[in-house]
């Protein structure tokens, strides 16, 4: 029987050249699970959502992996998109600080970047003053998540707010992880599987095939620690400790079930598209997969 072809995009975290959202798919090419579930997959890096939604327009690539955000403004724009699920509903942001700084109260007086568009539906102001012991703590809203490790990085702040994977990687160059800080800051659904309504209806069938194989290899990933931690290395190049935390802290929060968190699409339409008719019930609706949403 011959295979089915699926070319699947991914692109690396936002600037951060050698890290992707999900890498599992080359564990599941590595040790076949593609095959064993009839598929021929091929695994491209392309940088830039908008390119990547490009490809599945033309009918070049069948399905992009690509940050919750994005997904929803495709679909905004284009109403032509559709999801086939989430492999990471979320991942709470790290608290990092320049070294010799232990706890939040080290922070008075400094500067704390943070990506606007997360920050500003977290209760920062509570939290920064209840566990800074009441002194200020300026925060300083950025455009992104490579805005804030740049300015963490750089010295223009003396903390920023993460996501695991830029956090793990500033910890790596000697800054310090503030462990008090709780899990207040989060990117709903940084990962989702997009693709368009005319694929999803031509290639139903071939979807269910991708889906369960994507399943597998989330769950090989997490089985297989050495397997994983070192595929990590191999292909992305991470040291020992990096490749072990990022497996420890972030990889931990994919689901194998594949399916979107309803709360956490509820979260995305608050920070995307608040006014949207209907809210986040007509969206699961009109833009998820049938099958795909989960209370």
């Amino acid at each position: 029987m011959a295979l089915v072809k699926i070319h699947v995009l991914y692109g690396h975290l936002e600037g951060r050249a050698g890290f992707a959202r999900d890498p599992t798919g080359f564990l599941a090419l590595e040790a076949g699970i593609f095959r064993e579930h009839g598929l021929d997959v091929s695994w491209e890096h392309v940088q830039g959502t908008e390119e990547r939604q490009r490809r599945l327009e033309n009918g070049s690539a069948d399905i992009s992996l690509v940050v919750g955000r994005a997904a929803l403004q495709h679909y905004l724009k284009s109403q032509t998109t559709r999801l086939l699920g989430s492999s990471m509903n979320s991942c709470p942001y790290y608290l990092v600080a320049q070294p010799g700084i232990g706890e939040v109260r080290g922070l008075r007086g400094c500067a704390l970047a943070c990506r606007e568009s997360v920050g500003r539906g977290a209760p920062l102001e509570r939290l920064l003053r209840e566990r800074g012991g009441g002194g200020e703590i300026a925060v300083d809203f950025v455009a992104g998540d490579q805005h804030a490790f740049d300015a963490l990085v750089g010295g223009a702040a003396a903390g920023a707010l993460l996501p695991r994977p830029y956090a793990l990687v500033a910890e790596e160059r000697g800054f310090r992880r503030v462990s008090e800080w709780p899990d207040a800051v989060d990117d709903p659904l940084p990962v989702t599987l997009e693709t368009t309504a005319r694929l999803a209806g031509a290639r139903y069938d071939d979807y269910r095939l991708y889906l369960a194989a994507h399943r597998a290899a989330i769950r090989y990933a997490k089985q297989d620690r050495a397997a994983t931690v070192a595929m990590l290395g191999r292909r992305f190049g991470h040291s020992a400790w990096l490749a072990g935390k990022i497996y420890g802290e972030y990889l931990v929060w994919l689901d194998d079930r594949l399916t979107v968190v309803f709360g956490k699409l509820e979260a995305l339409a608050a920070q995307v598209c608040p006014e949207f008719p209907g809210g986040a019930r007509r969206l699961a609706a009109e833009w998820i997969a049938p099958g795909a949403v989960r209370e």
